[in-house]
């Protein structure tokens, strides 16, 4: 007992240091990381670029970009899933270790016809006279070879494929882009190339795919707009962690209010009434009470989830704005909850749906401190501290089917930072990030 209490100090006092913000004077950990990018590809890379003199790093510091890679299942938060992400660069002293966990809101996608000659058809076929008349041709950027399948290609290397003989080209049964149908190649050069895992690499030879009638012919497309939010913590050659930070994201453009399921909101001053948001947090915490004397050398650190709930009022009035609580912790993925909430003062709107804006609460010029936060624990209430912000999300704008026909904001996502103490008493320090949907 006695190694692991002091165990989970010694973790609690190296990522205490590690939530610091980086060298710009008031900073917190939420200036730890200057960008993420989540591509909308299958395996999902994630983009860290750290900030220079993060954490614990020094002033001068920069760690510059580095890929993490796709690692396990984390599970499912209200819907959204997890997956961790690591990547280990350098050796010796010069080793570091990235590590993050990312929850995401991406949908099962779409079936689309295969043909746009069809409604929300997805490729154009070849409408001049011949005998390529109703075909796709492959090989070009829209219609990549990747993505075909069929019997004839699941051979290993390259094989050649011959005419028959009364027959004007060589032709076989598969399916593109998931969608059933035929192919075809004429001449003399008819080939196709796997690499033994059952992809087609390669096709040479001009070939065509033509689709099967009615609704066999229907394709897949994926979900490339969604929502991010996690963790990231950096660890030096010993494994002590040296800087953190949460952060948000979005994969896919804003398409301005199109049906694409994803467009940011209205800003909240120009919509009316009100709404609450329901969802969950997760992020990086640390308490070192040694800084407090209060029992010397003893913390605890790790990562946390938690639920998040808003209730947010519209309009431009002196109520206006945004509030949030965080409560129901659990740390280091265990099930008790260690008694903490962390409250998300008033926050006034932006443009667009941002959620940043300091509120006046006086209607004079007096305003309240900018998004502040307050952590309590077991009904102790720490000093006002902190910062956070949010950016709220139409994912089913216009009307009906396509959209809900509402303004009013689907889905909030944001970080927040909160310590526990003041000044050189602070013995905790919490950053964390949030994806919430409106109930």
């Amino acid at each position: 007992a006695e190694e692991a209490r002091m165990a989970a100090a010694a973790t609690g006092k190296a990522l205490f240091a590690a939530l610091a913000g980086n060298a710009t004077a008031g900073t917190t950990a939420l200036d730890n990381i200057t960008a993420t990018t989540l591509a909308a590809t299958g395996t999902m890379p994630l983009g860290i670029n750290a900030a220079a003199g993060a954490g614990t790093l020094a002033d001068a510091t920069d760690p510059g970009n580095v890929e993490l890679r796709t690692g396990d299942s984390a599970g499912s938060l209200g819907g959204w899933a997890g997956t961790d992400y690591a990547r280990t660069t350098g050796d010796g002293a010069a080793k570091v270790t990235n590590e993050a966990r990312v929850y995401v809101n991406k949908g099962s996608g779409r079936s689309l016809p295969f043909s746009d000659t069809q409604t929300n058809g997805k490729y154009t076929l070849i409408t001049t006279a011949g005998a390529t008349r109703g075909y796709v041709l492959l090989g070009e950027a829209a219609t990549p070879v990747t993505r075909a399948s069929a019997a004839a290609f699941t051979h290993s290397g390259t094989q050649t494929h011959q005419t028959p003989s009364q027959r004007d080209a060589f032709y076989t049964s598969g399916t593109y882009d998931g969608a059933n149908g035929q192919f075809r190649c004429a001449g003399t050069n008819c080939a196709s190339t796997n690499d033994g895992k059952g992809t087609v690499t390669s096709l040479t030879g001009t070939w065509h795919f033509k689709p099967d009638a009615g609704t066999s012919a229907m394709t897949h497309e994926p979900d490339a707009h969604y929502l991010y939010y996690g963790w990231w913590v950096s660890k030096d050659n010993d494994g002590d962690p040296t800087a953190a930070s949460a952060f948000t994201g979005r994969v896919g453009t804003d398409p301005g209010n199109s049906t694409d399921g994803l467009d940011t909101a209205a800003g909240g001053a120009t919509l009316t009434g009100s709404a609450t948001y329901a969802g969950n947090a997760v992020g990086k915490f640390a308490l070192d009470y040694s800084k407090s004397k209060l029992i010397d050398g003893y913390g605890d650190g790790g990562h946390f989830t938690a639920d998040a709930n808003f209730e947010a009022t519209f309009g431009a009035g002196a109520t206006a704005g945004m509030t949030g609580t965080i409560d129901n912790f659990r740390l280091n993925d265990g099930t008790d909850d260690p008694g903490w909430s962390v409250a998300l003062h008033r926050a006034g709107w932006g443009a667009d749906g941002a959620i940043s804006a300091p509120v006046d609460n006086t209607a004079t010029t007096t305003v309240d401190e900018a998004m502040g936060t307050t952590w309590t624990i077991d009904g102790t209430a720490a000093d006002r501290s902190g910062t956070w912000s949010g950016q709220m999300y139409d994912e089913t704008p216009g009307n009906p089917p396509a959209g809900n026909g509402s303004n009013v904001p689907d889905t909030v996502t944001g970080t927040f930072y909160t310590e526990y103490g003041a000044g050189t008493s602070t013995v905790g320090r919490m950053v964390g990030a949030f994806g919430a949907d409106k109930e």
